[in-house]
């Protein structure tokens, strides 16, 4: 395979490229919004949101994005309005919610992001944007090294970007909501959101858990591990991979601890409320986003793409791809795409067997990068270059 077109933009991505109506959407570090022809890569527009809070200038407590802060999340587009939903960091140290027009990239409107009771500092919005109930939610959790005050929070923005905002927050302190895809929306229009640790070992304070939410961000359910405080103690966070809804009602969650759950959608089960759990062993130090063709569920870890079979309520592993570190999968004409951000390769699979049939290279990614593909073309997001490759 050999790219059908390369577009170099003004700074690193960790945005998905969401592909809306011939066009490729796609957000930078830099805070700029491009638009460009998913057939030809040539840019229709591009908006620049402001100025991005530079790290060689603030230097921060924890950190592992550099030389620039913007917008990190995968935006959010609503085709029937024709809005881009993004959130946007800016110098020197705050959040906003920038709607943008699809078809021109103009600015609808700006709405500040309060995370009440933190420093904003030591917050980033890592998941991706989620849209639902006329709303556009916001994840919030701390950066790489889990520095100063920070909580896990998910922030419901109308959509027309009047106030006041719905807030969730997973916590007391900390309990980070960051695995990259964001909230999954259900069917009748709850959320599932998964919380990182914290530094409790008495009480349990919502940390480690799968999290069921009303429209209005009101906890309705939960699910954490029975060994909550030795994942507390050795930062192997539950939610370093969002949960993945299955058919038959049934939730996939795994995170650093390698340990697979599946979980009854309709009641959670509270702590350890499991309805089948098992490791999926070789060292599956998990983050990122799962893919789902049922019955595989496609794990990315930290040594191999894993496929999980799903049987009823329980699983098996089916099979391993070689060792690299795995990004956010994805399903298309076939194969399971994998991008290996850091040894620069994009790799395809047979969905049923793990058979390697394509492997490219195309430079490195940013962490946990996911690729998108439609109507037969494959992107990928390798730091600042953008290709696309024909899947036919």
């Amino acid at each position: 395979m050999s790219p059908l077109w390369g577009a170099r933009l003004d700074g690193s991505m960790f945005a998905e490229p969401l592909v809306v109506q011939g066009l490729i959407i796609e957000a930078t570090e830099h805070d700029t919004v491009y638009a460009l022809d998913a057939a030809s890569g040539c840019v229709a527009w591009e908006t620049s949101l402001g100025t991005p809070f530079d790290t060689s200038r603030h230097r921060l407590q924890c950190n592992n994005i550099t030389p620039e802060l913007g917008i990190t999340a995968t935006p959010a587009v609503d085709t029937l309005t024709g809005t881009i939903y993004v959130v946007a960091y800016f110098d020197p140290g705050r959040y906003e919610m920038d709607a943008l027009d699809l078809s021109s990239g103009a600015l609808k409107w700006r709405h500040p992001i309060d995370l009440p009771d933190s420093d904003v500092l030591q917050q980033l919005s890592r998941p991706a944007v989620a849209l639902a109930n006329g709303r556009a939610y916001a994840s919030f959790g701390g950066r790489a090294g889990d520095c100063g005050r920070f909580h896990g929070f998910v922030i419901g923005v109308n959509a027309d970007g009047t106030g006041p905002d719905l807030v969730f927050q997973a916590a007391p302190l900390k309990g980070a909501i960051w695995a990259p895809g964001g909230p999954v929306v259900m069917p009748d229009g709850e959320l599932l959101v998964s919380t990182g640790n914290t530094d409790e070992q008495k009480q349990y304070d919502g940390n480690n858990a799968v999290v069921r939410l009303s429209s209005t961000l009101v906890a309705q359910d939960f699910f954490a591990p029975g060994n909550w405080k030795h994942l507390n103690q050795i930062d192997f966070d539950l939610g370093s991979v969002g949960p993945a809804l299955l058919e038959g009602d049934r939730i996939f969650q795994v995170g650093k601890e390698g340990i697979g759950y599946l979980l009854d959608a309709h009641h959670l089960g509270g702590i350890g409320g499991h309805l089948f759990r098992k490791s999926l062993d070789k060292g599956c130090y998990a983050i990122g986003t799962t893919a789902y063709r049922p019955p595989l569920v496609y794990v990315p870890c930290d040594h191999s793409l894993t496929a999980v079979r799903v049987t009823g309520s329980r699983f098996d592993v089916a099979w391993r791809g070689p060792d690299f570190r795995s990004g956010s999968p994805i399903v298309a004409a076939g194969l399971v795409w994998d991008f290996d951000f850091e040894g620069g390769f994009v790799w395809g699979f047979d969905a049923d067997t793990g058979v390697v049939r394509q492997r490219v290279a195309t430079g490195h990614g940013e962490h946990f990068a996911s690729l998108s593909a439609s109507a037969g073309r494959l992107y990928v997001p390798a730091q600042r270059n953008l290709y696309a490759f024909s899947l036919d």
